[in-house]
């Protein structure tokens, strides 16, 4: 088997500041297919700057090497995720000749090529550029008019730029862990592929809001277009902190209580206990859903009216909806008062994978649909694994039945009926 063949797997990777991400799929026939999840609970980040370099740095080496012993070939490169911060789109227009009268894949390279040469502010990296419009003979289109005859062409192109120290922070953490670079992706334009919210903003404008523990991002999509992003600084941990202030529960357990418990809404069931331990002193305790209710309302209802305050002077212009995702789109009843005091349309994002159902893993896939989408342009197809080793155990290893894809083989390898490994 060849490096570049058509086998397409894919890992990407994210710190968060309470979690580090890392997913491996493989692309086929439209789809991307989940191979293996990898999640470790870290604090890595305070206000997106990295904490603790070398706890990060083993983190991340030993995420990789259960990937590799379970999927049987090394891992070694990534799509990483870049934050949104200090986030500036620089929107051109860049002019390319067809060089034989109709236009090619090799054109938008070049006009791609042109568009990476424009000054940009001295802070500032460009994390991806975005072909949005392409316009030949007077006529515009969303998609690469491919062959059309024309003696011009005219690609409008946004820049997206972030924080440059942040990126190269980042990209370092990946090279010390022992991985190469594939691609960067800003994580609030990946989001939009993932849930197609540029499809969605032809008539209207959308608000994305990306609820982290520590932190929430946000970002304006309009006409198919990021056009811009804001951070505000906190998330669902203060939500948490009350709760673990009252009870001194660990994180974890804080965390899924107020993520799937809390309910505003009295029933039958509301003073019956969720959850019950013993303190350090041997005194049994327990908690209801109207105790932790309760607790935790106030600080609910006060992230809803930061996040509706960032977006007041977008819902003035025109209708715009609430999309809300990350770790905050788990807390239902956060996603209810976001809708209540801000008055307008809220809905949460699952990405619909199977596998990574999860709203923490949308802007994971999203950047791997961001990659393909460059490829798509450039052909320079890669993989992330080393698709000669994975090759090798999967002859030795899997039934290669016929129509069988490659995702399926990798699976049977940890199916127990099957002489593998149970995957967990």
């Amino acid at each position: 088997m060849k490096e570049n063949s058509k086998k397409e797997i894919y890992a990407a990777l994210e710190i968060s500041d309470r979690y580090v991400r890392l997913i491996v799929g493989e692309y086929f026939n439209t789809r991307f297919n989940i191979i293996r999840v990898e999640h470790k609970e870290i604090k890595a980040l305070e206000d997106f700057n990295i904490l603790d370099k070398e706890t990060l740095v083993t983190t991340i080496k030993e995420m990789v090497a259960n990937c590799d012993e379970k999927i049987g070939a090394k891992l070694k490169k990534v799509i990483l995720l870049i934050p949104s911060v200090n986030f500036k789109r620089y929107p051109l227009k860049v002019s390319v000749h067809p060089k034989d009268g109709s236009v090619k894949k090799s054109d938008i390279e070049r006009a791609l090529h042109n568009a990476l040469h424009t000054a940009i502010d001295h802070n500032l990296l460009i994390i991806n550029a975005v072909c949005i419009k392409y316009t030949c003979n007077g006529i515009s289109y969303r998609r690469l008019p491919e062959n059309e005859r024309a003696d011009s062409l005219i690609v409008d192109i946004d820049l997206l730029c972030a924080d440059k120290s942040l990126a190269y922070d980042y990209v370092s953490i990946v090279e010390e862990s022992g991985l190469e670079i594939l691609d960067i992706m800003l994580d609030m334009y990946a989001i939009c592929k993932e849930a197609a919210l540029f499809e969605q903003t032809v008539n209207q404008n959308i608000v994305l809001v990306k609820i982290d523990y520590d932190t929430c991002s946000l970002a304006l999509v309009s006409k198919g277009k990021l056009l811009t992003c804001d951070i505000l600084y906190e998330g669902l941990g203060k939500i948490i902190d009350t709760l673990e202030n009252r009870y001194h529960l660990p994180f974890g357990v804080n965390d899924r209580l107020v993520k799937y418990n809390t309910n505003f809404l009295a029933n039958d069931n509301s003073h019956s206990a969720i959850f019950a331990w013993r303190n350090s002193k041997g005194d049994s305790k327990y908690i209801t859903q109207a105790d932790l209710s309760l607790l935790v309302k106030d600080s609910i209802y006060e992230l809803a009216a930061k996040i509706k305050d960032a977006c007041q002077e977008i819902f003035k212009t025109a209708k715009t909806d609430l999309v809300i995702t990350g770790e905050g789109a788990k807390l239902k009843a956060l996603v209810t008062a976001i809708e209540e005091v801000s008055k307008v349309e809220t809905k949460a994002y699952f990405p619909e994978t199977i596998g990574v159902r999860s709203s923490s893993y949308t802007a994971l896939l999203g950047a791997v649909y961001g990659y393909r989408d460059h490829l798509m342009i450039t052909g320079d197809f890669d993989s992330s694994i080393n698709l000669l080793e994975l090759n090798d155990i999967l002859q030795r290893k899997s039934q290669d039945h016929e129509g069988e894809t490659l995702t399926t083989r990798i699976r049977n390898l940890f199916d127990p009926k099957k002489g593998g490994i149970r995957h967990e």
